[in-house]
């Protein structure tokens, strides 16, 4: 159980093995729940924030049972980061070139979450969004593992780097500076009894419970809670989640996840090297970045549309691919193509001698609604407020309204510079040795001058954290 005190010691508390963007959800409902009790427990502390949890404890994301289904869970996922990607891209194409970041790891674990209280054709139409078969019980499993693995590249990484200094008389690395974390919470109104099944899944493959608010008359202090709770645990890269208005007396629960990585390159760029240069965005006009510049041998692929440079983060477990369309191709074009199996969303297997030249860029979204293209994806009925089923999260609402999503919100930032990554994300649903290789005697120049996709990759399991593409490395998006 969760103690609570002030808001600060209850965001220290969370369990924080799970840390990536944040995903949040926030269906209009009932007040209140009949039918069969839920087996929970119920705590109140001094914070004044009651929980309601099953008296389960998480899944070892180790076991079989559990290890088994991560690589479905992967594929499921990654199939999603791409019709989502082209869903959101379709959407925005009217408001010209611009930045766009997604986390869909991150939506995916909110949605998931959602789906455990889906019942019916509601639940069949979140599936088929998600890309994974319903029934489907075992992508509870599957995001346990997933976020476990992921939560693990952190702590092996500064392990890592700390054992390379011992007796180097260099400083030890900063455990600051070593962050990968997914974390999930669920905020409930106070009224309701939540259906055993759903508490029970949120225990064992979420590891979290029911944060109870009285979202019927405080609906906008519950906003700035959860608005709190998800800037905290992102190190105040995502801020405002939630916009003003984005809930409201028919609020019933947010169901949230967050996702923070900041890790050091495994090559760091030299500041001294960084140069000025021209970047000409996808409307022609030119703006003039700082470029970071260095030649090594990495990862690299040209797959006849693009190069391709996989950059690997400190550990070498979480890898930053940039995809340069060759001049003549466009961005666009090259993103229609784009597939699970396209080369742009992996770490490449070969590797080249690469005279790079990258530009800094640092980039915050403004909170984005991924409603329509989840409808689009399949998920409609999961929107519908008469035909809707969350009845596996409350049975019988005593006042007569039927639970359905009124939103899903995410924000995401991104900033690359000479020493390192630092990304995150959150998703409102109102619910990463050198490589051995030959080096070539001169090296293939990649100077990313015109827009770009990019992407973050969990290498061992290929699961795509980010995926986006930069029309212009000098817009900061939004504060």
């Amino acid at each position: 159980m969760i103690s609570r005190g002030a808001p600060g010691a209850c965001f220290a508390t969370m369990d924080r093995r799970f840390l990536i963007d944040v995903s949040a959800a926030a269906f209009a409902g009932l007040a209140g729940c009949g039918g069969s009790p839920a087996t929970q427990t119920d705590s109140t502390t001094s914070g004044g924030y009651a929980l309601a949890q099953a008296d389960l404890p998480r899944d070892d994301p180790d076991s079989g049972t559990v290890q088994s289904a991560l690589p479905g869970a992967v594929t499921a996922n990654n199939a999603f980061a791409v019709d989502l990607y082209a869903h959101v891209l379709s959407l925005q194409s009217d408001a010209g070139p611009s930045n766009v970041l997604t986390s869909p790891v991150s939506a995916s674990f909110a949605l998931t979450m959602t789906y455990a209280g889906a019942v019916g054709p509601t639940a069949t139409g979140m599936a088929t969004a998600l890309h994974f078969g319903a029934p489907a019980t075992s992508i509870f499993d599957g995001q346990n593992a997933l976020s476990a693995a992921i939560a693990a590249r952190a702590t092996a990484a500064l392990s890592a780097a700390a054992l390379n200094v011992q007796g180097s008389g260099q400083a030890a690395p900063s455990p600051s500076d070593y962050e990968l974390t997914i974390v999930n919470s669920v905020w409930g109104d106070q009224t309701y009894t939540w259906q055993a099944p759903f508490l029970n899944v949120l225990a064992q493959s979420y590891g979290t419970g029911v944060y109870l608010q009285d979202f019927i008359h405080q609906f906008d202090q519950a906003r700035l809670s959860i608005n709190t709770w998800v800037s905290s645990e992102t190190a105040d890269k995502i801020n405002n989640l939630l916009p003003l208005g984005s809930l409201n007396e028919l609020t019933r629960m947010v169901l949230v996840n967050a996702i923070h990585l900041k890790l050091p390159w495994d090559q760091p760029f030299t500041p001294s090297a960084t140069t000025t240069n021209d970047f000409t965005r996808g409307d022609g006009t030119t703006v003039s970045p700082s470029f970071m510049n260095q030649t090594l041998t990495v990862p690299y692929v040209d797959d006849g549309q693009a190069q391709i440079v996989g950059l690997p983060l400190s550990g070498r477990q979480v890898s930053v691919v940039i995809a340069l369309p060759h001049a003549g191709v466009d961005l666009a074009t090259y993103e229609a193509g784009l597939t699970t199996g396209s080369a742009a969303l992996a770490q490449p297997t070969s590797s080249g001698y690469v005279a790079l030249s990258l530009p800094k860029a640092t980039f915050t979204s403004p909170s984005v609604s991924l409603a329509l293209a989840l409808q689009a994806m399949g998920m409609s009925q999961a929107f519908d407020p008469i035909n809707a089923d969350f009845s596996g999260m409350c049975a019988h609402p005593p006042d007569g309204l039927n639970l359905y999503i009124t939103d899903v919100l995410q924000k995401a930032m991104v900033s690359m510079q000479e020493t390192g990554v630092e990304a995150a994300a959150a998703t409102a649903v109102v619910v990463g040795g050198a490589l051995a290789a030959s080096v070539p005697p001169t090296p293939t120049p990649m100077v990313v001058n015109r827009p770009y996709l990019v992407s973050i990759v969990d290498v061992p399991t290929g699961a795509i954290l980010f995926l986006g593409h930069i029309e212009d490395p000098t817009d900061p998006g939004s504060p």
